[in-house]
């Protein structure tokens, strides 16, 4: 049935849908960690600028929002650990942590 728009986009299976970039697309994540200089899909623990709602998160590193193409580093890249959304540019100090470190 076509309601003539579509609302969001899930790629996850399970019982509470994430929007976002499918799981699988390594590459692309890896073009995307690489342009922004960040660990993305590695466990990290990110830091963050003064004035930010946190100032800290452990967990892996997702890319929230796909970024508009051609890729470009000065434009905002949202991202997201453990469910928080944040842009690349709140970030004050990202590290890859291991998986017992907190």
């Amino acid at each position: 049935m076509n309601t003539g728009h579509q609302q969001e986009f899930s790629f996850r299976d399970g019982a509470e849908p994430v929007p976002g970039l499918p799981a699988g697309v390594d590459s692309l994540l890896r073009d995307i960690g690489r342009e922004w200089g960040l660990p993305v899909g590695e466990r990290v623990r990110v830091s963050f600028r003064a004035g930010e709602n946190f100032p800290e998160l452990v967990g892996r590193l997702e890319v929230a929002a796909g970024p508009e193409l051609p890729f470009a580093r000065h434009r905002p890249l949202r991202l997201r650990v453990n469910g928080y959304e944040f842009v690349h540019t709140s970030i004050a100090r990202c590290v890859v942590v291991e998986s017992g470190d907190r």
